[in-house]
């Protein structure tokens, strides 16, 4: 049993919740997430089971597509409505369509963000959540980030629905409250519904309590590793040539591939083999071996 699971995380409980309910289910050696959704949220997250989890890296570089509620008014210590109020302002006399201009304006494109002070990232080895927590100093300076679509789907002050495309790392509560301060006021996230990364559609996703009930059906549910890298260029290698790579060899590779095909997806066509490899030189150079046999 191994593949990619698109849960349908539902709000009120952690991503590591949901890990946590399916353990005793699924019974795997390993297991993990591409991507944490903050209690408050809902929407795809995706659970790697097994050999699956070899591939986080690839799934959580993947962009996201979100429906976020952002209210006006207060700006919180969490970025979010979960939070501790540290300010109020007054709502901005905006319309709509100035509103959609702005945030076209300002927050489209690429982007300097800080992240929430509370948010797994790691300052000396610590959590940012932790830190802050414990009352230590949280240091986490601005990076860039690419906002490749914001809209506008709504505006009843004082709050406004947004839908947004983003690159991995975005923090879509810390926007919420950099255009609330950019606008002069203050802004905070107070609902937020992840409905894609990269292939993977929230239409799609399954109901945590269903799964959970599914038993011995569970296998036909999981997204096979190989269609979960559907967005990386597939190599189709002979078995001699697997084992090759397994082994950690550099085999010859005569046939043709684009120069900037990067990091490619190699599987034997018996299916029971799948690495990921680049081309240098001529010859296949193993990065990381999923699976062999």
């Amino acid at each position: 049993m191994r593949g990619v699971l698109n849960i349908n995380k539902p709000a009120g409980i952690s991503s590591y919740d949901v890990i946590r309910r399916l353990k005793p289910v699924l019974e795997p050696k390993r297991i993990g997430h591409a991507g944490t959704l903050d209690p408050m949220a809902s929407g795809v997250l995706l659970v790697l089971v097994n050999e699956a989890t070899k591939i986080s890296r690839l799934l959580m570089a993947l962009d996201k597509e979100y429906e976020a509620e952002i209210t006006f008014g207060i700006e919180t210590d969490t970025d979010d409505i979960t939070g501790r109020v540290l300010r109020q302002a007054v709502v901005p006399d905006i319309s709509a369509a100035e509103l959609s201009q702005f945030l076209n304006g300002n927050f489209l494109g690429e982007i300097w963000q800080v992240p929430p002070r509370y948010s797994a990232l790691k300052q000396e080895g610590v959590p940012l959540y932790r830190r802050a927590r414990a009352g230590m100093p949280v240091e986490k300076g601005a990076r860039r980030v690419q906002v490749y679509d914001i809209r506008l789907a709504g505006w009843e002050p004082p709050v406004a629905r947004l839908s947004v495309r983003v690159s991995s790392g975005t923090y879509v509560r810390a926007l919420a409250r950099d255009i609330g301060r950019a606008l002069g006021s203050a802004a905070t996230l107070s609902r937020l519904v992840r409905t894609r990364v990269g292939n993977f559609m929230l239409k799609d996703g399954l109901n945590l309590e269903q799964v959970l009930a599914g038993g011995a059906e569970l296998a036909r549910l999981l997204v096979p590793v190989e269609q979960a890298l559907s967005h990386l260029p597939k190599l189709e290698v002979s078995r001699d040539t697997a084992i090759e790579l397994a082994e950690g060899k550099r085999p010859v590779w005569n046939e043709a591939i684009p120069a900037d095909a990067g990091l490619l997806v190699a599987v034997n066509r018996e299916r029971d083999f799948l690495a990921l490899v680049r081309l240098r030189c001529g010859v296949l150079v193993p990065e990381r071996i999923i699976y062999a046999g």
